[in-house]
């Protein structure tokens, strides 16, 4: 081997491993467990004015949510909906629908002052609400 030959057998590893680690790093100030206590409040999307409650009780209400996105496909017409809702150990809070036709619903928190929806994980967030009141 030369003097100045650089060896670069086995750096795509540490090229995957640094991106992890990025990858990490960006996510972790986005997502991740938020106090039950900071929740309630009402959330609503500067884009569609659909709402979503969450009330001190574990009740939660959504007015203006279309079923795609709830579900990332379906009707764009809005609907209202409501039930009950539980924080998961998780970034996301775990919404129970009572009398509607959509299956249970993970509400995605960023902090206590952003909501989203993002039914497919491969997709896009279909829905993001900004919390406008305390309850």
């Amino acid at each position: 081997m030369r003097a100045g030959t650089v060896v670069t057998r086995g750096s795509g590893g540490y090229w995957l491993v640094a991106v992890l680690i990025a990858f990490a790093v960006v996510t972790s100030g986005c997502a991740g467990p938020v106090d039950r206590d900071e929740l309630p409040g009402v959330y609503r999307s500067e884009e569609t004015g659909g709402e979503i409650r969450l009330d001190a009780d574990g009740k939660f209400s959504a007015t203006d949510i279309t079923e795609g996105e709830v579900e990332g496909r379906g009707s764009a017409d809005p609907v209202d909906f409501g039930g009950q809702w539980n924080v998961t150990p998780g970034n996301f809070v775990y919404l129970q629908v009572k009398d509607a036709e959509f299956s249970d619903i993970q509400l995605y928190t960023e902090g206590p002052k952003k909501v989203y929806l993002h039914p497919d994980p491969d997709g896009p967030v279909t829905l993001t609400l900004t919390k406008v009141a305390a309850p």
